[in-house]
């Protein structure tokens, strides 16, 4: 809902440079690859739900910590969470595998992507109407349902199932 405005916020909104974007799109994608590995290998230790939780909760905070970044300093950190969102990216990719009979696992993954992409698409223009509202709406909104969404997950699901 709010990542397709985020070069737009940075930039409009909030007055950062189209160099300084790059520079936190690269802090972003550093801190990715940061944790990606090493968190994968830890979840096969202690269990694959905190880190898909953890994902969860980068993915609602990061939109909030844009929109309370104020300056480039705090653009710096929220684009930390942002690259935080993969901390739990390889455990949530095994649940969805694992969940897939071995046979079958390609297919089931293309489904997933497929199904999960075409229930997402009216989220930007969802979001557009609420910039419109005010540039901070479709943020701000984005981070509620995530939140709502990490809670139904960290809730709902047992960890033999995300294990």
């Amino acid at each position: 809902m709010a990542e397709v405005f985020i070069v737009l916020y940075v930039t409009n909104v909030i007055g950062a440079s189209l160099a300084e974007y790059g520079i936190l799109v690269a802090i972003q994608m550093t801190t990715a690859i940061l944790v990606y590995i090493p968190s994968a290998k830890l979840a096969d230790r202690i269990g694959r739900k905190p880190f898909v939780i953890a994902t969860f909760l980068c993915f609602a905070l990061f939109p909030l910590a844009v929109v309370l970044a104020s300056n480039f300093a705090t653009l710096v950190l929220a684009f930390i969470i942002g690259g935080l969102r993969e901390i739990g990216e390889p455990s949530r990719k095994a649940m969805i595998v694992d969940f897939a009979e071995p046979s079958s696992r390609g297919r089931s993954v293309g489904l997933y992507y497929l199904v999960r992409s075409l229930s997402i698409t009216p989220a930007a223009l969802l979001g557009g109407l609420l910039w419109k509202h005010a540039p901070q709406t479709p943020f701000v909104t984005a981070s509620v349902i995530g939140l709502v969404g990490t809670i139904v997950f960290a809730v709902t699901v047992e960890e033999r199932y995300a294990g």
